[in-house]
This record gives C-alpha cells, structure tokens and sequence, in this order.
C-alpha cells in the first residue's frame, strides 16, 4: 500500500485487517456499530468515514485504541518482541562501556538494513512491472491509447530519469 494514504483509506483498510481477524462479515459491524450495511460498505470502499462514537463503539467492542482503528498501522509503536526483550535484559546487566559496544552494534546494524531498504525500493521503481505500470497509469489519465514503441519509449525515458534521481539521492 501505499505510504500516503487518506483518512478513509486507512480507516477502510484497518477495519478490513480485523473484519478478517474477527472473521466478521459488513453485517456484523454494521450490528457492532449501530448503522446499516450499506453505510459500512461505504466506509470499507472509503467513500465515507465513521463518526468518532461509530469507531469508539468498533474499538471498544475490540477492547483496542481508537489509534488503532484511524492510523497507518505502520505509525503506531508495536510492543517489543520477547527478542528485544531479552536483548534488554542482558545489555541491562552490562557494565557501561559495554552498553555502548551493544548500542553502536544496534546503530550500525539498524544503518545497513535502511540502506538495504532503500536500495530495495530503487530497485523496484526501476523494474519493468512499476514502469509499465506508472505508463499506463498515465495514459489512462491522460485519456489516450499509446500504441506499444510509445509505451517502450516512455518506459526507457521514465527509467533514465528515475535513474538519474537515484544517483543524485533523490
């Protein structure tokens, strides 16, 4: 998905995630929340977004936050996996200057795996399934069929480009 999603989106999307956690059909929320299965069909398609006490009723039904239901999932804090959790627990027992070693091990390790994911997305932007599809997108929107060298022109034209954006780390 992606990154800049809109208020009803996210709340669509969220709502999904534990409709499928939940095994709940449309008329399940609506009953849940008090409305009608068309007015839940309209948040799940994110053409509507619920009232604040339609999502205190789903969130509380849930026994989870408001938070959970209207942010990206990938904006709220997770809690620490039992890894973490342990990796505390010894670096606790440390000595100073040996909590150091482990934090500048953890920055550097947390350093490569961003480039890694950088590199990754740079990657994907540059294969022929984005490009062909970033074109097409484009031709539709602009209304018009482009015949197939078209659509190869403007491929090698788009990768050039995102290339050149790429090398000069935009």
């Amino acid at each position: 998905m992606s990154g800049h999603l809109g208020n009803k989106e996210i709340m669509a999307e969220n709502l999904k995630r534990y409709m499928n956690k939940y095994g709940l059909d449309r008329n399940d929320i609506a009953e849940i929340a008090g409305v009608s299965y068309f007015t839940v069909r309209d948040w799940l398609v994110a053409r509507t977004y619920p009232r604040i006490d339609k999502i205190e009723r789903l969130a509380n039904h849930w026994n989870i936050s408001k938070a959970d239901l209207v942010e990206p999932e990938s904006e709220r804090p997770k809690p620490p996996t039992p890894l973490v959790e342990e990796i505390t627990k010894i670096s606790s027992g440390l000595d100073e200057p040996r909590q150091q070693v482990v934090l500048n091990t953890a920055k550097e390790q947390h350093k490569e795996q961003e480039a890694e994911k950088v590199l990754s997305l740079s990657q994907y932007k540059l294969s022929d399934e984005y490009l062909e599809d970033q074109i097409n997108k484009a031709s539709a929107y602009g209304g018009g069929e482009l015949s197939d060298n078209d659509k190869e022109f403007f491929k090698r034209l788009l990768k050039n480009t995102l290339q050149e954006r790429i090398d000069r780390g935009e």
